[in-house]
């Protein structure tokens, strides 16, 4: 475990525990409050790297006759777009008055829209046919490989549980602009498989941190309405390949602006 990954983990132990202490001290109607929101996740497009894991032979087809012996630790990238899709949170916090602390959750699941300019042992596979992907193949297949990944069948999951802090700008009206910082942990399962060919299927974790700025509207004492955007970046996800014998690592953030509730007890 990273020592990133250990830091957040002491952290929501402590959040944990200082929760605990003030539920067991009945004291649970002052300050503490629970939101939900829903937000459009806007993943941004990722440059994929690897290497290769072990010496792999390429398959034979027109213009890689013979085939080529691409060395263990050679090189692996593309390029991969992905559409925006939808976001789901919720969280549990207090309130200490200009500053807010709160435990969140957050869901988002991303389609892949494309792949583009896949690249081993610095050679642009591109306008190559893609049976030169398959070890011990020969003859084209008769499909280039920048058409096999075109197609943009995959997804990336994104689970993330965070520590937020607030601090919230007091205008003595029902309006409140805010700003906020939040560390955590993200898993992240990658499915990567264009024009139906499995290329990944894999998970991983690591550190995720993200920067948050907003408003919210009191509708009542209890009730408020809130509108932000927030910025997530977690550590690259690092996956194996089904089709090829590599790693890759892609990576991850995305940008979302969202709409939720606050209800204070």
């Amino acid at each position: 475990m990273s020592s990133r990954s250990l830091l957040f983990h002491s952290l929501f132990r402590s959040l944990v525990l200082s929760s605990a202490v003030i539920l067991a001290n009945g004291s649970f109607a002052e300050g503490f409050y629970i939101t939900g929101t829903l937000g459009s996740a806007d993943q941004n497009s990722s440059s994929n790297t690897g290497s290769f894991t072990s010496a792999f032979t390429t398959g034979a087809v027109t213009g890689v006759t013979p085939p080529l012996d691409i060395p263990a630790g050679a090189g692996l990238s593309w390029g991969t777009e992905f559409d925006s899709d939808l976001l789901y949170s919720a969280a549990f916090g207090y309130d200490y008055g200009s500053l807010r602390v709160e435990l969140s959750i957050n869901r988002n699941e991303n389609n892949v829209n494309k792949h583009s300019g896949v690249t081993a042992a610095g050679i642009d596979l591109s306008a190559i046919d893609a049976g030169v992907l398959i070890a011990g193949n020969e003859g084209d297949l008769g499909i280039p490989v920048s058409s096999l990944v075109r197609d943009g069948a995959g997804e990336l999951k994104t689970t993330s549980v965070m520590i937020n802090g607030f601090y919230d700008f007091d205008l003595s009206g029902d309006l409140t602009p805010y700003v906020g910082l939040g560390i955590g942990n993200s898993s992240t399962d990658v499915s990567f498989a264009p024009s139906g060919t499995p290329i990944v299927n894999d998970d991983d974790s690591g550190f995720a941190w993200q920067a948050i700025i907003g408003a919210d509207y009191a509708v009542s004492e209890t009730i408020s309405v809130f509108g932000n955007f927030r910025y997530f970046s977690a550590d690259d996800v690092s996956v194996g390949l089904d089709l090829l014998p590599a790693t890759l690592d892609i990576e991850n953030e995305v940008q979302v602006f969202e709409l939720g509730l606050r209800y204070s007890f």
